[in-house]
């Protein structure tokens, strides 16, 4: 499963919006848009951060997100 499908389920099943995983981390809406369309490979730092906040490990490995 790809980074963004883990995403998106962990936002659906916690409730959550992804707007509220951007303020979060934090980054524009924009660019998490841009991370869960597929078109940019959030750098390492992001990366990390969004595994810190939902507890998916895997999405630190960039190649989950191509």
């Amino acid at each position: 499963m790809k980074a963004q499908d883990l995403i998106r389920q962990w936002a659906k099943d916690g409730g959550r919006k992804l707007g509220w995983l951007a303020d979060q981390i934090p980054v524009a809406k924009s660019s998490m848009s841009r991370w869960i369309q597929g078109g940019i490979v959030p750098g390492a730092i992001y990366r990390n951060r969004i595994a810190e906040i939902t507890g998916l490990d895997s999405l630190r490995d960039k190649e989950m997100w191509k």
